[in-house]
């Protein structure tokens, strides 16, 4: 990707791509049992190069039928996202020229699939836990921060369903449950 964007860039013109959903768990934890088809990203706003990386490895293109896996830009309400979950996200080391790509927090990454909960999410999310690498009370906080904008008496259904899915995780977390 970075060596298609350097033609496109301006000098000093970077493409920050925040790095979220399975893929995630595949190609920074190993989860090598979890296959997937997509490099999911936030979708942060327009720009030239995103728009430009998303028209050469988008679903249906050739690099994304020659690589065997496509770029996918997630709008920033749809998981929700934690507030300030930049901050927390550190930056993949690499050798590129004009792409920055950055990896979700653990505990924010987890919070992005408690709405859903499908069943992919719920192995994702599992295999967080027994990696060790969630805890109940930061998973907490990280929720409570996607959806600081309502409260459990607005009656917000994807914040229900979200809280609900996330007392499950927390049993999961603290041995009181076998599964998700």
């Amino acid at each position: 990707m970075d060596a298609e964007l350097v033609t496109a860039a301006k000098p000093g013109e970077h493409l920050d791509l925040y790095h979220i959903g399975r893929s995630v768990l595949v190609f920074y934890y190993g989860a090598k049992a979890l296959a997937t088809q997509d490099f999911d990203i936030v979708w942060m706003r327009e720009s030239a190069l995103e728009d430009q990386v998303a028209k050469l490895f988008g679903k249906g293109t050739a690099r994304a039928r020659e690589i065997g896996l496509y770029l996918d830009r997630v709008p920033q309400a749809l998981p929700p996202l934690p507030q300030w979950f930049r901050k927390r996200c550190c930056c993949v080391p690499g050798h590129w020229r004009v792409l920055r790509l950055w990896e979700l927090e653990p505990h924010d990454l987890a919070a992005t699939k408690l709405r859903s909960f499908r069943p992919k999410d719920r192995q994702d999310v599992q295999f967080l836990c027994d990696a060790g690498l969630l805890r109940p009370e930061t998973l907490r906080a990280s929720l409570e921060s996607a959806f600081a904008w309502t409260a459990a008496k607005d009656g917000d259904e994807d914040r229900d369903r979200a809280f609900a899915n996330l007392a499950t995780v927390i049993d999961y977390l603290e041995g009181r449950s076998m599964t998700l």
